[in-house]
């Protein structure tokens, strides 16, 4: 349930020119990219009271900020720092950086600050809630939080406030994590761009003139730039893989019914996850731990029993199997990513891992991804086509929106249904390669980001990476794997077997403690 009431808001348009240049551009990797790109304008919203201050004084400096979920967990603990000075060193950087990047399309301060109280108020106590207690994070705007706005990134619903949270809102909030705000998105997460011609497209903060990837844009964009210590996003065909791959952060997709979609605003409820990003393995561990676990309220949800994701996360690669897709692993790869993901493969190697070539038919050859298009978009105008339909100004939804749903509402209920069939001759073929392997290895994408105005074949190149595993429900994980000429992120995606999430984040941990990629920051960065 929502309501339609308009949130009290303060509009803010910030000046670039007067932001802390050590702070935020700590060299640009973009020629001229100071002048290049200008404030982004746009109806983001600081959910306060009029004439509330973002300029709270705190005892931490960007430099004191910490790199990690479980450095932050320390500090606090230790009474280094409470969770409200960290919340308002957070809320302070955010603040400096939000007119380079656009992350966020509504700050909620004032939950924020009041969570981080109760959290402090919890550890005098004596009363932890584990290792989130106190750890502020931010939420793709597609997950309803109650009484702050949900827009879902579309102007139809710039006044859509929910009534309550979403599933995993709640998990999260159980666990401790402060909510900072509700982050960018591509419309309706329709796209993986990072494009939004109603709240303003977001940044890379490795290159400003960058894609930050989509459709968890603003998440991938304010995690790299230390805005926040991590972040909820959804993944329908890539949209936490891709802005994990391309800000240089560890983001998973886990199987499909592993994390509660209630209260996610759904792109399609056959192929749509959730899941965490963040910058590496263990703190995408302990965000899935909280965030995965049955729901009988939403109706794909699995019963699994509830799992700590960190458990075994030093268990090392020794003896496990990874596998090269033959004539698909490295397809159509430009040459940096396929070095940096090489090599990659390589330290794994020497981490004691064997590397098997395995054989998947269906992609050996080229990708027809119909039958995959049939189902999203005739979901996708179940979803919303009625209202879309009723609606007499149609410009508050944006061209991809309405292309979709121009599409899907020819799709007949016959040709979805003989779409849902077609899956499982895949699936069968992923399984057979997991009779022989523990884990895929491929690049993430086949491309590091792209400028933003790029064009749709160039990121539609990583599709061949991405549908698959949408279509087939599996968990896949993106993790740094190096840099390319020009200091933009690469990215290794992992794929396992069904409701293998544990041994794809050991995987990555053990690459990231070899390689150390994951420790460096982008030039725009707290």
């Amino acid at each position: 349930m929502e309501n339609r009431s308009p949130l009290s808001e303060s509009i803010i348009h910030d000046d670039l020119a007067s932001l802390p240049r050590r702070r935020v551009l700590r060299g640009l990797v973009a020629a001229g990219a100071l002048g290049a790109i200008a404030p982004v304008p746009g109806p983001f919203a600081f959910a306060q009271p009029a004439g509330a201050s973002d300029t709270a004084a705190t005892a931490l400096s960007a430099d004191e900020l910490p790199q990690s979920i479980a450095e932050a967990g320390r500090a606090l603990r230790s009474g280094k720092y409470s969770s409200e000075e960290l919340t308002k060193a957070y809320l302070q950087a955010i603040s400096r950086v939000q007119p380079t990047l656009n992350a966020f399309i509504t700050v909620t301060r004032d939950r924020a600050l009041s969570e981080a109280r109760a959290c402090d108020r919890e550890l005098r106590a004596g009363k932890g809630r584990g290792p989130l207690h106190g750890i502020p994070i931010v939420h793709k705007d597609l997950y309803d939080t109650k009484g702050i706005r949900t827009s879902v990134g579309t102007a139809f619903f710039r006044n859509r406030v929910p009534n309550d949270d979403a599933a995993v809102v709640r998990r999260l909030a159980a666990a401790g994590a402060v909510m900072l705000g509700k982050a960018n998105m591509n419309e309706f997460a329709a796209g993986i761009t990072g494009t939004n011609e109603f709240f303003g497209n977001a940044h890379n903060p490795w290159n400003v003139e960058r894609s930050p990837g989509g459709s968890s844009s603003g998440t991938g964009a304010a995690v790299a730039a230390g805005l926040c210590l991590a972040g909820t996003g959804s993944d329908t065909g890539g949209s936490i893989r891709v802005p994990s791959c391309w800000n240089g952060l560890t983001g998973i997709r886990p199987t499909f019914g592993r994390v509660s979609l209630t209260g996610v605003f759904p792109r399609s409820y056959s192929l749509d996850c959730a899941g965490p990003i963040a910058h590496n393995a263990e703190d995408v561990a302990l965000m899935l731990t909280a965030m995965a676990g049955y729901d009988p309220t939403y109706k794909y949800s699995l019963h699994a029993p509830q799992e700590d994701f960190s458990k075994h996360l030093d268990g090392g690669v020794k003896g496990l199997k990874l596998g090269i897709v033959e004539s698909y692993s490295f397809r159509d790869v430009d040459p940096d990513v396929a070095k940096a993901v090489e090599a990659s493969v390589r330290t794994l190697q020497g981490e004691g891992a064997q590397i098997v070539r395995v054989n998947i038919p269906l992609l050996a050859k080229p990708l027809d991804f119909s039958a995959l298009f049939t189902i999203l978009l005739y979901e996708f105008n179940e979803i919303i086509g009625d209202r879309y339909r009723a609606a007499a100004d149609k410009t508050q939804f944006g061209e991809i929106v309405r292309n979709d749903i121009a599409t899907g509402e020819k799709i007949s209920r016959e040709q979805y249904e003989q779409a849902l069939t077609a899956r499982t001759q895949l699936l069968t073929q992923f399984k057979d390669a997991f009779s022989q392997v523990d884990a895929l290895v491929t690049p993430t994408m086949p491309t590091t980001a792209p400028v933003l105005a790029a064009g749709g074949a160039v990121y539609d190149r990583g599709r061949q990476f991405m549908l698959p595993i949408s279509w087939t429900g599996l968990p896949a994980l993106s993790t740094q794997s190096g840099f390319d000429s020009n200091g933009l992120p690469v990215g290794m995606q992992l794929i396992g077997n069904s409701s293998q999430e544990a041994r794809l984040l050991r995987i990555a941990h053990a690459h990231q403690k070899a390689t150390g990629f994951y420790l460096k920051r982008p030039p725009v960065h707290a």
